[in-house]
């Protein structure tokens, strides 16, 4: 009877051990200067969960009561390794040591390679098998960001409102506690458990995760130290080695050989023999902020490192204004199911010392799986085997490894898949933004700083005014939001949004010797959503040219029916001026500036009365048909002002005729009506659908368009007849690394010439002004803007 009562006591108080919840919290500091380390990460494999800790080196764990064994670690220092009792509560502070390198195990004479280059090339081959490796993960993310502005300019104070500057100067937090569920290539699944954010914003659309691996960063914003081009642009330096569990880890230094945004600079760590990440520490300099990014991996099976912490910080710049930006990510309770077949290729190349039974065994495998090599394989075997790779020798090796690659895609009979939409699905939890600030202590892998409640408590203070329908600013004046309302009035359908600007919004003005000053204003826009991705959109504008008292105007009447094939039609109808050159290459603000204080006014305008009514949509992905039929009442103008500020050269202004010529009837009234047809043709065009819209990204062959332009005699009147055949090739790419390099090429032919009036003639962009502000490939410099319109 005792030893039963015994075993019911133990029995009951180990299911009590595993079903309460224990908490380990404490701080982690530097063992020499006791200075507090910030998002140094505590991590138990067992149960796999992790956290961090924050700006103060604060951290606190809740997990079932045991006793586990935690890893301690963050860079530059020595992984500890400790014991967390059962115990309900436990406090600690935790001494991290700086590593102690071995700096002397190599020496580099003045004509010797760094030892880093030979690392890189290894590691740069295998990430093409590295960024395949796992197929889906799931897992537990809390994931924390907010948003301060360390600096606002005076003259930002001078204008803004007394409560948009205290909002600003606020700042703003959110939290998200979440189970995230990927799939390869582009499946994600967020079940959102927790959300909270310091503007009380219960928007439900999902987090900001950024499912970054760095093996996957690269494309053609950045160059990525692990692609197959990583030499070109940058030089490898070995600092130091150290030890981490039963791993050597090669501290390298990334230094860019020249400067640009594509390029970035910091530290990656790889583990030797294995030539894996083990944790990253790299800048990207942008021209209006510098960001940090830090990426921490935990080896989570044999020869499968996952990245568990991410840090991103930005220090951002731009007219007066510094703000910064923060991103955290933890992931815990994480499982994975990786590709077997690129795991066997993974072991088969890597050289990790083995020992024992293990290394017989492995012996074996490897013998049976040489026998099945191809003759691929076979090479990228005998090339990973040597102890130092030549650059020749390595770029070899990745091509062989990518060749690999598109075989094992033969094999399972895999396409290139062009849609690069990521397939989301989001749920919200019915406690979503129900727990309270105790709940969320417990719920948070990175304790708040003390900014950080700042910014909680600031926002709460905070009188703020909700309005579900409008927009508005309640505490501006009624003149003020007359002159500058620049937001959306929206119906209870939150599909349909109507927005009206303040009378000095959406509002230009130019100068041009034909009108004087011209004042451009919309007055309005309607917008109507549908869930299938389709809208129509109505946009009417009106301009007054005072030199003239003219008043005109349009209306813009725009719709897109499907989504998937981008097809849409619009209707554009009104009075305006139009330029002599079709292709408009005069920018309105350069003209304005170049007549009023150097007396050359650049542009030649007729005006026209016109409706206009076109067509568009995908024949198949990368190939577009779009068509058009415009009827104009074209119309001569002449000069209405010679006003100008400053006049260095003493000119005159020119007229507005374009060009010298006897023959005036080709800028006489006529009605025109014209037909235009354009098909265009990209190869293995990627795109990816966003909100049902299909949006079209990159593709590494160029577009080849043929068009076709008829005016039409006899139609309503209409005097033109003519016909114009144009072909096309464009392209942009980088080259090199360097910079992106676009051309243009193209040829055509008027088919006939009956009445061919000088606005259609064949147009070409040129700017002869000082500065350019025009970046079209398709341009000339040195050209006059109408004298070389051509009619062949």
């Amino acid at each position: 009877m005792k030893k039963a009562s015994l075993f019911l006591s133990l029995f009951f108080f180990t299911s009590f051990l595993f079903t309460q919840n224990c908490v380990f919290s404490g701080k982690i500091i530097d063992a020499t200067t006791n200075e507090p380390i910030a998002y140094a990460s505590i991590y138990i494999a067992s149960i796999a969960k992790g956290v961090m800790t924050n700006d103060a080196g604060e951290f606190k764990l809740e997990m079932p009561c045991s006793n586990y064994q935690a890893k301690v670690q963050y860079l530059g220092y020595e992984t500890v390794t400790l014991s967390i009792p059962a115990t309900e509560k436990t406090n600690q502070t935790i001494l991290l040591k700086q590593q102690a390198f071995a700096i002397k195990e190599f020496t580099i004479s003045a004509k010797a390679e760094d030892p880093a280059y030979n690392i890189m090339r290894k590691a740069i081959a295998l990430a093409e098998y590295y960024k395949k490796q796992i197929k889906q993960y799931d897992c537990n993310i809390y994931m924390k960001e907010y948003f301060v502005v360390d600096k606002i300019p005076d003259i930002a104070k001078l204008f803004a409102e007394k409560e948009d500057l205290e909002a600003m100067k606020a700042g703003n937090i959110s939290e998200i506690l979440m189970e995230y569920h990927y799939e390869y290539p582009n499946t994600t699944k967020e079940k959102i458990i927790s959300s909270r954010n310091s503007q009380k914003d219960t928007t439900k659309s999902g987090s900001n995760y950024i499912n970054l691996n760095f093996y996957n960063l690269g494309g053609n914003e950045i160059v990525s130290p692990l692609g197959k081009n990583a030499f070109q642009v940058y030089k490898f330096e070995l600092l130091d080695s150290y030890q981490d569990d039963n791993h050597t880890i090669k501290k390298i230094k990334i230094i860019p050989k020249r400067n640009g945004q594509d390029l970035m600079s910091g530290i990656i760590y790889i583990v030797d023999g294995l030539w894996s990440i083990h944790s990253v520490d790299v800048k990207f300099r942008q021209n209006l902020a510098t960001i940090s990014y830090k990426q921490f991996y935990s080896e989570i099976k044999k020869n499968t490192w996952f990245p568990i912490n991410h840090e991103i910080n930005v220090e951002a710049k731009l007219m007066g204004f510094e703000g910064n930006y923060k991103y955290l990510a933890s992931i815990s309770n994480l499982s994975t199911k990786n590709d077997s077949i690129v795991d066997l290729k993974i072991d088969n190349l890597v050289d990790l010392p083995l020992t024992g039974n293990e290394a017989e065994i492995d012996t074996k495998m490897t013998t049976k799986q040489k026998e099945n090599l191809s003759k691929t394989q076979q090479k990228i075997n005998d090339l990973m085997e040597k102890d130092k790779l030549s650059k020749s020798e390595a770029m070899r090796l990745v091509q062989l490894i990518e060749k690999d690659n598109e075989s094992e895609k033969k094999k399972n009979n895999e396409k290139e898949n062009l849609d690069k939409s990521r397939d989301r699905n989001v749920e919200y939890a019915d406690s979503a933004f129900k727990e309270s600030n105790s709940a969320w202590d417990s719920l948070r892998a990175v304790p708040l700083s003390e900014k950080e409640k700042a910014i909680y408590a600031t926002n709460d203070s905070l009188e703020r005014i909700e309005n579900n329908d409008t927009i508005i600013n309640k505490k501006r004046s009624v003149i003020g939001n007359v002159l500058l309302f620049n937001g959306k009035i929206k119906t209870k359908n939150k599909d349909v949004t109507l927005r009206i600007p303040g009378a000095l919004s959406w509002l230009s003005l130019n100068f041009n010797t034909v009108d004087g000053f011209l004042l451009k204003k919309r007055l309005f826009t309607f917008n109507r959503k549908y869930s299938n991705g389709s809208y129509f959109e109505i946009a009417p504008s009106i301009q007054y040219a005072f030199a003239r008292e003219d008043l005109m105007g349009n209306f813009m009447f725009k719709t897109q029916y499907n989504a998937k094939k981008r097809a849409g039609f619009f209707i554009n109808t009104g009075k305006q001026n139009a330029d002599f050159n079709s292709e408009k290459p005069m920018n309105n603000f350069f003209n304005s500036v170049s007549t009023l204080f150097f007396k050359e006014n650049y542009k030649k305008l007729y005006q026209k009365r016109f409706i206009e009514i076109g067509h568009q949509f995908d024949v198949a992905n990368g190939l577009t048909l779009f068509t058009s039929a415009e009827y104009a009442k074209r119309t001569a103008l002449n000069n209405h002002s010679d006003f100008n500020i400053t006049d260095p050269k003493k000119n005159d202004y020119t007229s507005n005729i374009p060009i010298s010529t006897t023959n005036l009837s080709l800028f006489e009234d006529h009605t025109s009506t014209l037909f235009t047809a354009n098909l265009s043709y990209t190869p293995k065009y990627f795109y990816r659908f966003y909100k049902n819209q299909k949006r079209m990204l990159y593709s590494n062959y160029p577009t080849f368009t043929a068009s076709y332009k008829q005016g039409v005699n006899g139609i309503f009147s209409s005097d033109t007849d003519f016909g114009l055949l144009e072909f096309s090739i464009q392209q942009s790419k980088k080259i090199n690394l360097i910079d992106k390099v676009s051309y243009y090429v193209g040829a055509g032919t008027f088919t006939n010439t009956n009445t061919l009036k000088f606005a259609d003639y064949r147009g070409f962009n040129t700017i002869p002004f000082y500065v350019s502000g025009n970046t079209n490939r398709n341009s000339f410099r040195l050209l006059d803007l109408y004298q070389y319109n051509s009619s062949d």
